[in-house]
């Protein structure tokens, strides 16, 4: 009896063994753990503005406050320069600050941030700062505000790859008219000249103060 309740034992235990080998899984190879890692990483990738959940009234404040603070960075960093270069009576040489520095400035404050900042204008001085087509259409909206006596608000949305993005308005201020507006009363005769030098394509004259001169086009990292 003792030896058949033995046998028994030895036999459940050797049924349970293979029971349990057959039904684990099989550990899986690299190849199909990078497999599964990158299509997973597809679905990261919104392609859809429809699949895109909006923005909270204080998600957006977040990202207009964070824009504008970038923004404010930035004009600092120009306009104190430029501010020394016309004080020293130097103004030839802002415009030259102006071309070989502005873009290399809001490419160090974009990697500082971590975001992307772009001047753009319906009207170019460097044709680098081409706007894209929904930034053409945020400066239409601006314009028709601006038209309408009215104050244009930042405007903030996801873009269809799922990064947020904020736009700010750009307003011409009286100081802006020397190298932006009438070049026949406004702009000193070497300015002109310098301009005709450095950009001979220029459209970014006769701007006239409360103008709309262009945007701070800002894009966030989008969250996962």
């Amino acid at each position: 009896m003792k030896k058949t309740i033995l046998i028994l034992l030895v036999l459940s235990s050797i049924f349970y063994a293979c029971t349990e080998s057959a039904s684990r899984k099989p550990e899986k190879s690299q190849l199909e753990i990078n497999k599964e890692n990158a299509e997973k990483d597809k679905g990261d990738h919104v392609t859809d503005a429809r699949l895109i959940p909006p923005l909270t009234s204080g998600q957006k404040k977040q990202y207009i406050d964070s824009a504008k603070f970038v923004a404010k960075t930035a004009f600092n960093i120009f306009s104190s320069h430029l501010k020394r270069l016309f004080e020293e009576k130097h103004p030839v040489e802002a415009l030259s600050f102006c071309k070989e520095n502005a873009l290399r400035i809001t490419d160090s404050l974009s990697k500082a941030h971590g975001v992307s900042i772009k001047r753009t204008s319906f009207r170019l001085r460097n044709p680098d700062n081409k706007p894209t087509e929904q930034e053409e259409k945020v400066m239409e909206i601006f314009k028709e505000r601006i038209h309408k006596n009215l104050k244009p608000e930042p405007y903030v949305h996801y873009d269809e790859y799922g990064n947020p993005h904020v736009y700010l308005p750009i307003i011409v201020q009286e100081k802006c008219l020397m190298c932006h507006g009438d070049p026949n009363k406004e702009i000193p005769e070497e300015i002109v000249q310098k301009l005709a030098e450095l950009y001979p394509s220029d459209k970014a004259i006769f701007f006239k103060k409360g103008d709309l001169r262009g945007i701070w086009s800002i894009k966030f990292p989008k969250k996962n």
